[in-house]
């Protein structure tokens, strides 16, 4: 491997600064995240741990080879937006931004969840009288998503430097 592609260990608070600002809409945020090989691989481990935890759990389940697709649905997904992205930036010369957008982009995937679990926690208590309801966990859920999504585009915006309407495509494409 070239050694010029590789860093220090990739910092936690830097990340979750980075996360956080960009989270905000905080484009300086992006700067946070180093754009090495050793930034990328940090930010896919915690998937790549889901999935070889599910991996293992296979054959406890009822039906192993249902569980056996959502494992290989689930490792799609993880390399869906790095692999999506590098055609992209590749295609469109924004190449030499890729690692740090790729690196930002997974970690900041994270984002959505925090927030859905958050809000989820916080309108229970604010709106307990409807927080058993079906609609509400829905509704929050969609919220959630509905900003995974726009946070999805800025930061592809803001790591690859391109345009909404490039970035709305890269985001879609691995959606």
């Amino acid at each position: 491997m070239n050694s010029g592609l590789r860093s220090d260990t990739p910092n936690p608070k830097s990340i979750v600064e980075g996360m956080t600002l960009l989270a905000c809409g905080r484009a300086e945020g992006i700067q946070r995240f180093g754009g090495k090989v050793d930034n990328l691989l940090a930010a896919l481990a915690p998937g790549l741990a889901m999935c070889i935890v599910g991996l293992l759990t296979v054959a406890l389940q009822k039906q192993p080879v249902l569980g056996m697709v959502r494992v290989e649905l689930s490792f799609c997904t993880l390399l869906a937006l790095p692999v999506f992205s590098h055609f992209f930036a590749k295609k469109w010369g924004r190449e030499e931004f890729w690692l740090r957008y790729a690196t930002a982009a997974i970690w900041c995937e994270w984002v959505t969840v925090f927030v859905s679990v958050a809000a989820l926690a916080m309108g229970s208590v604010m709106f307990s009288s409807i927080a058993g309801n079906t609609e509400f966990g829905t509704a929050v859920v969609l919220t959630s998503d509905v900003y995974g999504l726009w946070l999805g585009t800025f930061v592809a915006k803001v790591g690859l430097r391109i345009s909404w309407p490039k970035a709305i495509l890269l985001y879609g494409s691995t959606f």
